[in-house]
């Protein structure tokens, strides 16, 4: 599954170099750290790279629940 947006390739990033030893977890911004544990702990390295691979130069840098709302199809009465 490709990434959705610049910062979800991030933290998606910093999980899988989590889970392979190259980052340690105190080098991780701490207002994201348990974020990063838990998805390190919850999806395998082939499901991580398979983010990590997406290119970066076309997506947005957050899609938040602004965005989403935006995106939705309106259900004409």
């Amino acid at each position: 599954m490709p990434s959705k947006s610049k910062a979800q390739h991030g933290i998606m990033g910093m999980a899988l170099a989590y889970k392979r030893g190259d980052l340690k977890g105190e080098d991780i911004p701490t207002r994201i750290r348990n974020k990063v544990k838990q998805i390190a702990g919850s999806m395998s390295d082939d499901q991580l790279s398979e983010y990590t691979s997406t290119k970066t130069n076309k997506l947005p840098k957050r899609v938040g629940k602004g965005a989403q709302r935006h995106t939705r199809k309106t259900r004409s009465a």
